[in-house]
């Protein structure tokens, strides 16, 4: 039987996937590497969505799903940013190594059984968090790019 809720997450992650690499490649090249304010430059966002997609989600999944309450690590997206060299790198291959990984954190979920999506791990020290926690979590994470991007493209003149 599909399982409704499971289908409209991965359809959600895959949706929200495809508009962050739509607003990624609304960026002519010459803008790409400029950083809006404080915020990332484009290929910061692609490399951040990449990093934290394969090192922090696919993870978080696989423990929770494979292991008893395990412990969960944070991921340091500010941290990994300030110690990478984001902006030599190029955004769309960033964002394909992000679309691969989102490709098969939605195939791990969709395999998944309904009731595994209750299945709990933690951050030291923090309550216990559910699969479905982890996965609202990257829903928010994937709107907060999502807006960002559009206020930069918007800002751009785009």
């Amino acid at each position: 039987m599909i399982r409704p809720e499971v289908v409209e997450l991965a359809e959600t992650l895959e949706t929200n996937a495809a508009e962050l690499a739509e607003l990624v490649a609304s960026f002519p090249p010459e803008s790409r590497l400029a950083p809006f304010g404080d915020e990332f430059s484009v290929v910061e966002h692609a490399c951040h969505l990449r990093d934290l997609e394969r090192d922090g989600f696919t993870p978080r999944i696989r423990s929770v799903l494979d292991e008893v309450d395990p412990l969960l690590f944070d991921f340091d997206g500010a941290g990994v940013a300030t110690a990478s060299n984001y902006r030599s790198e190029n955004a769309y291959v960033a964002l394909n190594a992000f679309l691969e990984a989102r490709k098969h954190n939605v195939d791990t979920l969709r395999a998944v059984a309904e009731s595994d999506f209750r299945r709990i791990g933690h951050y030291e020290g923090d309550d216990p968090i559910t699969l479905a926690a982890v996965v609202a979590g990257m829903l928010d994470h994937d709107r907060d790019h999502v807006d960002r991007l559009r206020s930069m493209l918007s800002n751009a003149g785009g």
